[in-house]
């Protein structure tokens, strides 16, 4: 394995959020929910979107993606379950991930719990109203989205971008504590090419070591397998004939890059 070389104010800031994050897991079963019904951990809290209080979810489309995930978790018996935006959501489309989902994970008592538009902010009313209660996961895989249009990478944004991070990891980890986390990397888009790919890769994988212990919370990335032995792009994963989004190869790539993780800690 390569060392990776963090530049100084990365790793500071790296540093910070790990202190943070500890922090935070610490102190959660007396922190509050900062809206909507109170979430204390261990107690489940149904709420429906109609009643989110203004701006928690981003449009009527995520409510409704938040409506039917409390639906399947108040059913239990899921072992692993996904959050994130568009991408994740897609595990869901006939035509993009669904075969692929049937096939390797919907064996493995899966869900998917991702949504165009979630934002942290979002995703955090969400699981302190009903969507990390009334089961018990096993592997929550967590698909990262940010400022950056090909990563998390985004200056200024970046501590924004970790504190809501950090407390969205701590609202899994006070609601599922027996849960494993894995943090699915960023997916390039086609914008770029192998090289700057990997320079973009290197500092989202720094901008998140802060979250990562490789005890609880590990890290993935396979944007690698999007590009061709030549370094250009392969449309096959993304674009594809709708030139956008991930394609249902993405999500054969996705699948095999889950197994050890799933191996290690669901079968």
């Amino acid at each position: 394995m390569k060392t990776r070389l963090i530049p100084p104010h990365r790793a500071a800031i790296a540093a910070l959020v790990g202190l943070a994050v500890s922090c935070a897991w610490a102190q959660q079963p007396e922190r509050a929910a900062p809206q909507g019904p109170a979430a204390t951990p261990g107690q489940a809290v149904w709420t429906p979107s109609a009643d989110a209080p203004a701006g928690a979810l981003a449009h009527t489309l995520e409510g409704q993606r938040h409506d039917r995930a409390i639906e399947r978790a108040q059913k239990g018996n899921i072992d692993v379950v996904f959050f994130g935006n568009t991408g994740t959501e897609m595990w869901s489309w006939p035509d993009r991930g669904r075969s692929v989902w049937d096939r390797t994970l919907a064996p493995l008592q899966a869900a998917n719990f991702g949504s165009q538009g979630t934002s942290p902010k979002s995703l955090l009313w969400r699981m302190q109203n009903g969507e990390l209660d009334g089961y018990r996961a096993k592997l929550v895989v967590l698909q990262v989205f940010g400022p950056g249009d090909n990563g998390i990478a985004g200056g200024a944004r970046l501590p924004d971008f970790l504190e809501s991070f950090t407390t969205v990891l701590a609202e899994i980890r006070a609601r599922q504590p027996q849960a494993k986390i894995l943090i699915s990397a960023s997916v390039p888009r086609g914008r770029l090419g192998r090289e700057p790919w990997r320079a973009l890769a290197k500092e989202n994988a720094a901008a998140v070591a802060g979250l990562v212990d490789n005890v609880n919370v590990f890290y993935v990335d396979f944007g690698e397998r999007f590009f061709l032995p030549d370094g250009s792009f392969g449309s096959e994963m993304w674009g594809g004939k709708a030139g956008v989004g991930m394609q249902p190869r993405a999500f054969e790539v996705w699948a095999e890059e889950l197994q050890p993780w799933l191996d290690r800690f669901v079968r």
